[in-house]
């Protein structure tokens, strides 16, 4: 006997998909909770993002993060809830803390899906970065006086080698123009040895650590 799961339609910040999904099940839950007691948090982390997968009929690795960051916040909100209590430990006093989290809290920031720096000799033109502990992997293209390079078609080695001789100023102003492009981010607030501390996440593993505590 099987159970006839919901269906649900979400549609993704940046590329604008329309994406339907079912809801994480039982067996879900027991499985993302086994990778993470047998292996790290990460082994969790990949083990919900191949059920995304499946569920969701997208490949996630295609992704930008705050997409990614964006299906993690729907099913959460439509297989367990948008309320509930996260615990963790302060990496400062190694206390338990346990704090209240609603996911209405939790909203899309940024003004837009691209950005262009421009300086006397280059332009760069910037889209969401595929991480954004790595503000570069959000260059779409660089231009010189005598090309645009396209980096759709360029190798990993070529975008390295690119990125790595950038001028240091060039690489602060691409750091600095992705906080204007959709992204996700939420800080905690929090007591711990009677003073007030914070702790802010962004990247798609963060939200993973504080949506499925299981």
């Amino acid at each position: 006997m099987k159970i006839d799961l919901p269906i649900y339609t979400t549609k993704l910040p940046v590329s604008g998909k329309t994406v339907e999904f079912t809801p994480l099940v039982v067996r879900d839950e027991k499985n993302i909770a086994a990778a993470k007691e047998t292996g790290k948090n990460v082994d969790g982390y990949n083990t919900l993002i191949r059920i995304i997968e499946e569920k969701a009929n997208v490949k996630v690795s295609k992704l930008t993060e705050t997409d990614t960051i964006h299906l993690l916040l729907e099913f959460r909100k439509k297989s367990v809830g948008e309320k509930f209590k996260t615990v963790f430990i302060c990496p400062h006093s190694n206390e338990k803390i346990t704090l209240d989290v609603d996911c209405g809290d939790i909203t899309l920031k940024g003004k837009s899906k691209k950005s262009q720096i421009k300086t006397d000799d280059l332009i760069i033109n910037m889209g969401i970065p595929k991480r954004f502990e790595d503000p570069t992997s959000g260059i779409l293209s660089i231009e010189t006086i005598d090309e645009k390079i396209d980096f759709d078609v360029v190798s990993t080695e070529e975008k390295s080698d690119l990125v790595e001789n950038l001028p240091i100023s060039v690489k602060n102003d691409i750091t600095s123009a992705i906080e204007d492009l959709y992204h996700y981010n939420y800080t905690l607030k929090y007591t711990s040895t009677d003073v007030q501390k914070t702790m802010r996440l962004s990247s798609a593993e963060d939200f993973f650590t504080l949506l499925f505590v299981m």
